[in-house]
């Protein structure tokens, strides 16, 4: 029963992002929430606080304004009270100048008693990096920053 509602949550957590609606997420995050995104670039970082998570899905929905997240497929694994939970998801847009940009990804949570301790996520980074390279040459400023501080 709990690996359907892990499940439900999850699939409610990526419609929460790809609508901006980031304040029921980060509702179950714990407050020292270790959340990562691989690589070095505009989404890259690692961060210890629900702010900084906060932050860094602000700055993907100005880089990635329309984003649309899909769990593709949930696997639940462990009792309740230390659960882990991975994601293959895809990712895509519509970028300013009608170009698609499709991506796909893996989510590892970690989740004790209900809430979230850790959430790290890896996406393909050489088709991420060349997107943001794109977006930079559009005028989106912020995609061509390094990673966020934590």
């Amino acid at each position: 029963m709990y690996q359907l509602i892990a499940k439900q949550k999850v699939r409610q957590g990526f419609k929460d992002i790809s609508s901006a609606n980031f304040e029921p997420l980060l509702k179950q995050f714990a407050p020292d929430i270790h959340f990562t995104f691989a690589g070095n670039h505009a989404l890259a970082g690692d961060f210890h606080d629900r702010e900084a998570v906060r932050g860094w899905f602000e700055r993907v929905h100005r880089i990635f304004p329309r984003l649309q997240l899909i769990p593709n497929r949930i696997f639940v694994s462990g009792p309740p009270w230390d659960m882990v939970v991975t994601t293959q998801w895809t990712v895509s847009d519509t970028l300013p100048d009608g170009q698609p940009y499709q991506n796909k990804g893996i989510q590892l949570l970690r989740i004790k008693m209900g809430v979230v301790i850790e959430d790290h996520l890896i996406e393909d980074n050489q088709i991420l990096v060349a997107t943001l390279d794109h977006l930079a040459q559009l005028g989106v400023d912020e995609a061509a920053k390094g990673p966020l501080a934590a």
